[in-house]
């Protein structure tokens, strides 16, 4: 989606767009994601342009993919002995024997989606013209740490000027890489289009606000999944793919486990909320959605005498956010993907505040998480109010303060028609988080509720996660 630092592109570029070109760097953490590609090669072929990879931006791809299969084998090693030496049956063998088996795995499933995704081949002259401004540290090559560098960029970027003829508003450069800035200034050329992968659909097409009727398909597709496992991400069926999560062992914090594995998402808890929706021309929705999952973490423990114990625990509220997109057929979705590959994952449970109205406000603030709320929810922040969504609900708040514990309570009121129901969240303080000897440092207001789905899902987001069961209910299963 555009946002005021990446506008859409003008309409004559729009219009006369050839190729979108991928660098290494498009990618969450310079990974090759083939889903998310094989996804805007379909796109790219609905709307009459390619999606160009240059030869040295897929060697590359090719030498991390081959890293990232050295520090499995690694770890499947270490696994392997330690379950042999119990004598338990050892899994099948690795698919790959080598580094180049791996790469040239990787350049196979790349040139397979041609002819939607070209290999833009680099031509010699220019793998010349490349290396000679890593020697003579001309851009975009610079220095680093006495190592001179810059030889792959300035290949690519001299190979798809020549692929496009030099007209730079024919391409747009997916990424935010200063260094490619650097080489069309250093080669006194313009300054060329290049987007971030999370606002290319803005930038690239004419997004409209969708109907109704469109978002509660998108909701009734997300309710669908709620209950199913993720597996690297991916519900059984494939039918929804979360971008990749960094860092989840940070969310780890049991300080008896000496070293953290591994940390995987498990099964989906609830949808607590869905925002940002729009909609193409052609029919593709994208939103920002909410989703509390499960996750499941592996670690070793080492005992008194020195024994290393294997141990395994559930984190049972992990909030993850992502912006998805998803395939509508006949208005209903058919699936549903990471719009850049890259999702963003934090604890949900055990959270504090240092003050009671800013637990209040931060209460309200997550309304703003139901889908079709309107924007006149700031009627609430004085703790009383009501507002209505594009199905035909209402929903209500009053808000009732006391001197001492709960500091106040929070009523919702959801209501259509003749049909109603409520839910209670209470501000309480929790002396058990404050040390007898600083106890203004610490925060220590914190959020209850007697309802029992409030206790499944942590009460800063029950309000939305409630509403949402009860205006777009599961179907049964």
């Amino acid at each position: 989606m555009a946002s005021r630092k990446h506008p859409p592109l003008p309409e004559s570029v729009r219009h006369g767009l050839r190729a979108i070109v991928f660098d290494t760097n498009s990618f969450p953490r310079g990974g090759l994601d083939l889903d998310l590609l094989r996804e805007w090669a379909q796109r790219a072929v609905d709307d009459g342009f390619e999606v160009w990879v240059p030869e040295p931006v897929l060697w590359e791809l090719a030498e991390h993919a081959a890293a990232s299969w050295e520090a499995w084998r690694a770890s499947t090693n270490r696994a392997r002995k330690s379950m042999q030496a119990a004598g338990l049956r050892i899994p099948s063998a690795d698919p790959y024997s080598s580094r180049a088996e791996v790469m040239a795995a990787v350049d196979a499933s790349v040139r397979s989606l041609a002819p939607s995704v070209r290999i833009i081949a680099l031509d010699g002259d220019l793998a010349v013209e490349a290396l000679r401004d890593q020697v003579q540290i001309r851009p975009p090559a610079n220095k680093k740490s006495d190592v001179k560098t810059g030889a792959a960029d300035s290949a690519w970027i001299r190979q798809v000027l020549r692929a496009a003829d030099n007209d730079i508003d024919s391409f747009v450069i997916v990424g935010a890489d200063a260094d490619v800035y650097d080489a069309f200034r250093g080669w006194s050329l313009p300054k060329p289009h290049m987007v971030p992968l999370h606002a290319l659909q803005g930038t690239l097409f004419v997004l409209e606000a969708p109907s109704n009727e469109t978002k509660n398909a998108l909701v009734r597709f997300l309710q669908g999944v709620v209950g199913q496992p993720l597996t690297t991400g991916r519900t059984p069926d494939e039918d929804l793919i979360l971008g990749q999560v960094g860092a989840l062992t940070d969310l780890v914090d049991d300080w008896e486990d000496d070293q953290i594995r591994d940390v995987e998402l498990g099964r989906i808890r609830a949808l607590v909320g869905m925002n940002e929706v729009k909609i193409s021309r052609r029919g593709l929705a994208t939103a920002q959605v909410f989703l509390l999952v499960e996750a499941e973490y592996s670690s070793w423990r080492i005992d008194e005498d020195g024994t290393l114990v294997a141990h395994s625990s559930n984190l049972p509220q992990i909030l993850v956010r992502d912006v998805l997109s998803f395939t509508l057929n006949g208005g209903a979705v058919t699936h549903a993907r990471s719009e850049t590959g890259q999702a963003t994952a934090y604890r949900a449970d055990n959270h504090a505040y240092s003050d009671p109205s800013d637990a209040l406000n931060e209460l309200i603030d997550t309304l703003r998480l139901l889908p079709g709320a309107e924007e006149d929810l700031e009627l609430m922040a004085d703790g009383k109010g009501s507002t209505t969504y594009t199905n035909g609900f209402d929903l209500a708040l009053e808000v009732e303060h006391g001197g001492g514990d709960p500091h106040w309570t929070a009523t919702f009121t959801l209501s259509k028609e003749e049909w109603s129901a409520t839910l209670e969240v209470r501000c309480e303080w929790d002396s058990l988080r404050v040390p007898y000897e600083d106890p203004d440092i610490f925060p220590a207001y914190v959020l209850t509720s007697d309802e029992a789905y409030a206790r499944s899902v942590p009460a800063e987001w029950a309000p939305a996660a409630w509403a949402i069961n009860h205006m777009w209910p599961p179907e049964p299963t």
